[in-house]
């Protein structure tokens, strides 16, 4: 955990009246944004300092005549709660992980500025507008985060308060600024967009989230989580199709199911409510509402269709995490975790609502097929959620007129005309930009197409009920070390050698694993990457999920023998539904 004040201690009605008084002050705290922005003749290191320039624009906001000091105790305060629950960013060198900074917005139109042409007052002031709402924005993600801290019963009243606030930014900004995000229920899932080292609080949110709010609100944030996590990883496919991988290359496959744990066990805590809903509104012949379900619906699956539809049963152990979901008791004995055993039971869930919603999704798919000349969001490409107000922000450095659309928006379809494809488009058009990066960057068409095709043969597959016979599955032998196999077990193939990882140098000398070094092992295991792992004398072990792809999932049988007695507990309980009963 990261030191900090702990999230029950932060004032959330002392935030709440804090941002009342900084939008108040709106005039003043633009005007001291707009003077650090008046920075042609400021040495380069000025410029380039973000944590500085940070620094600055925080202070302009600080400096209010109506604050006390009881009000500059709370600067950074949520920040730090924010961390202190486990949602510190990593840190990736060369790569901006964490909430949009000011700090780090300015050095990016320095470097525009330097490059094209410094801008007069009315320039700097619109940008500093911008600043302004980018950085309260900011504070609205960090605010939403503490709705919990009261428990339960004051989630709803929170959310409205920080509702009625993002309302209050929108009215008071001057009509040349986008409206960055409308709906405060889709800041919770864009305050948890950055990398983080703990996966825990991940959980912990949805926990807290099925216990409380409306079942509206409860849905439209998991549309909003699952529409945001599904668009990060199809723009992970989108990297490689760029450099000439089809999607379906069997090493992307593999690397994208192994990597993604997180995401897809997250993808699952939001699909299942959906579904739930889903088959509410089909049986009540609730066309419109059906319709936006199986939209966020076929979002969530997007990335790996096959996976989500038509293999369920590979689809459990890979959204598997060993260190959240699995604990061994005080006999030495493994067992599932609170979390786990939640997670456990949303899968069983998962696999029987998706089984029945086949055939609806298939019909109701068609709607949103991407079409040439329209805007789809299965092409919409990001790195992460926050990236996408920080293009619109960006935007705000060239004299173009304001698209009426907000980040909510780029998940959903826009006709030819609407202005949404242009929109999206533009995103990168700035001209310190070479034109073949912003054609680099343009709306993939052709990459939408494919993303949906995907969708609709898995569906197809799904609804006929012919998942089982398309794709075979092979069942997964487990044999403690001293055990003796039964019949059926002698005779199956056991695991090659190149799906064990290690880092003990007498097990890589043996070739009864290939070389890892522990730091990245570790890593690795922590980040769901594991069927299992376990410690050695001199090191660890970890069997790669890239096997369950590989052999259950091309219907072969598979057997790992002389696993610890505990090892050979926790893979009964990762393997799930490929586990062969012995």
């Amino acid at each position: 955990m990261t030191g900090g004040p702990s999230p029950a201690s932060v004032p959330f009605q002392a935030h709440i009246e804090l941002l009342h008084i900084l939008l108040a002050d709106r005039e003043r705290i633009v005007a001291g944004i707009q003077g650090l922005l008046n920075a042609q003749r400021k040495p380069s290191a000025y410029r380039e300092d973000k944590v500085a320039l940070a620094q600055r624009v925080e202070d302009a906001f600080f400096a209010a005549d109506a604050l006390t000091a009881g009000h500059a105790v709370l600067r950074g305060q949520l920040r730090q709660a924010h961390w202190s629950r486990g949602f510190r960013p990593r840190e990736m060198p060369g790569m901006h992980n964490d909430l949009p900074d000011p700090g780090e917005m300015m050095v990016r139109a320095f470097n525009l500025w330097r490059q094209t042409r410094w801008p007069g007052q009315n320039g700097r002031a619109r940008y500093a507008q911008a600043l302004f709402n980018l950085y309260v924005l900011r504070e609205l993600e960090l605010l939403v985060m503490r709705i919990w801290d009261a428990g339960a019963d004051a989630a709803q009243p929170r959310l409205a308060q920080v509702q009625a606030l993002l309302d209050a930014l929108w009215s008071a900004s001057p009509g040349d600024q986008p409206v960055l995000v409308r709906d405060a229920r889709w800041l919770i899932p864009i305050a948890q967009s950055p990398t983080t080292d703990e996966l825990h609080p991940y959980f912990d949110v949805a926990e807290q989230l099925q216990a409380s709010l409306t079942e509206d609100d409860r849905l439209e944030i998991h549309r909003a989580t699952i529409a945001l996590a599904g668009g990060h990883l199809r723009s992970q496919l989108r990297y490689y199709d760029m450099q000439g991988t089809p999607l379906d290359e069997p090493s992307l496959v593999l690397t994208s199911r192994r990597s993604n744990a997180l995401d897809f066990s997250m993808t699952i805590q939001g699909l299942v409510p959906l579904l739930r809903a889903y088959e509410q509104a089909c049986n009540d012949v609730d066309g419109d509402r059906r319709l936006a379900l199986a939209g966020a619906i076929l979002q969530g699956i997007s990335a790996d269709p096959q996976l989500f539809v038509n293999r369920v049963d590979l689809l459990g152990p890979y959204t598997m995490i060993e260190p959240l979901f699995i604990a061994i008791d005080a006999q030495g004995h493994a067992g599932y975790t609170p979390m786990g055993q939640r997670h456990v039971e949303l899968l069983r869930e998962y696999g029987t609502r998706i089984a029945t919603a086949a055939p609806w999704l298939q019909l109701d798919c068609a709607t949103f097929r991407p079409v040439a000349g329209s805007y789809s969001p299965y092409g919409v490409i990001y790195g992460f959620s926050s990236n996408i107000t920080e293009h619109m922000v960006l935007k705000t450095l060239v004299p173009e007129e304001v698209p009426p659309f907000s980040l909510e928006d780029a998940f959903t379809e826009g006709d030819a005309g609407s202005g949404k494809l242009e929109w999206v488009s533009g995103w990168r058009k700035l001209p310190h930009i070479s034109r073949d990066m912003q054609q680099k960057f343009d709306y993939p068409q052709q990459f939408a197409a494919q993303i949906f095709a995907r969708i609709e043969d898995a569906l197809r597959t799904g609804a006929g009920g012919q998942a089982s016979a398309a794709f075979p599955t092979g069942r997964l032998f487990i044999e403690p070390a001293g055990g003796r196999p039964d019949a059926i077990a002698a005779g199956v193939a056991p695991l090659p050698v190149q799906y064990v990882l290690s880092s003990d140098v007498q097990v890589v000398a043996g070739y009864r694993a290939r070389s890892c070094d522990e730091a990245s092992l570790l890593h690795d295991r922590y980040e769901g990457e594991f069927a299992v792992s376990y410690q050695t004398s001199g090191g660890w072990i970890g069997i790669s999920k890239d096997f369950l792809t590989d052999l259950p999932g091309t219907g072969r049988d598979v057997r790992i023998a002389g696993l610890p007695p505990q090892a050979a507990e926790v893979l009964q309980l990762m393997g799930l539904q490929l586990v062969a009963r012995q």
